[in-house]
């Protein structure tokens, strides 16, 4: 696999991070706009390739190099520039474009641009807080901006809980897989949902709120 990185600063560091670990011994490229940073990267990830540019030399690149890029990240430290480069790899068809957030705020925009992959990494902080806190005794697996929906883990802690679950998802007719207490996937029918389990669904963000009100309150 061939990866372009654009930017060399703290966001790129993560994504190269994955990249690598998704394909050790594909190829990445990381475009760079400073020679300082040049030199850094190449001494923290020997194994990856660098390259000096001018921001507006980027989209010619690019546009040279469309047919052999297999995925674009745009990692740069200004989201105006990562919502260009990402526009402009989508019109050249690059299979896999990925945009990467500094402002949580700005992704709207680019979901009306019609970019299909926006990392806002600010999100999993939320996350991350109510798996520690357990408040709503819920986690966020994964977020559907554009709908206000996500796919949600819910702790089965008691019968009353497991009822109430069970009684939301066939009203609802939602898709879910059941995680047992050794960690061991299992699959429908609802009655195999068990008292330890956590139970993941897929639905919008307005119907696991009341959901998690009604378990809350022992509003049956």
């Amino acid at each position: 696999m061939r990866s372009i990185v654009i930017g060399g600063g703290h966001l790129a560091y993560f994504t190269v991070k994955a990249l690598r670990e998704i394909d050790p011994k594909g190829r990445i490229i990381i475009i760079e706009f400073t020679s300082e940073k040049i030199e850094m990267l190449k001494k923290t990830f020997p194994y990856v390739e660098t390259m000096l540019s001018s921001i507006d030399k980027v989209e010619e690149y690019i546009t040279e190099n469309q047919s052999l890029i297999d995925v674009l990240v745009s990692a740069t430290d200004s989201d105006a520039l990562n919502l260009r480069y990402a526009k402009y790899s989508i019109k050249n068809e690059v299979p896999i474009v990925i945009a990467i957030l500094n402002n949580p705020l700005n992704e709207p925009i680019f979901l009306k641009e019609n970019i299909k992959y926006v990392i806002n990494p600010y999100k999993t902080i939320t996350s991350k807080i109510k798996e520690i806190v357990n408040k709503f005794r819920v986690n966020i697996l994964y977020e559907f901006s554009k709908i206000n929906a996500g796919i949600y883990a819910l702790k089965i802690e008691d019968a009353e809980t497991l009822r109430k679950v069970q009684s939301f998802i066939l009203k609802n007719d939602l898709p879910f897989f059941i995680v047992s207490i050794d960690d061991k996937l299992r699959a429908g029918p609802i009655e195999n949902i068990q008292v330890g389990d956590i139970v993941c669904v897929s639905c919008l963000d307005k119907d696991i709120r009341s959901i998690l009100e009604k378990i809350k309150e022992g509003v049956g």
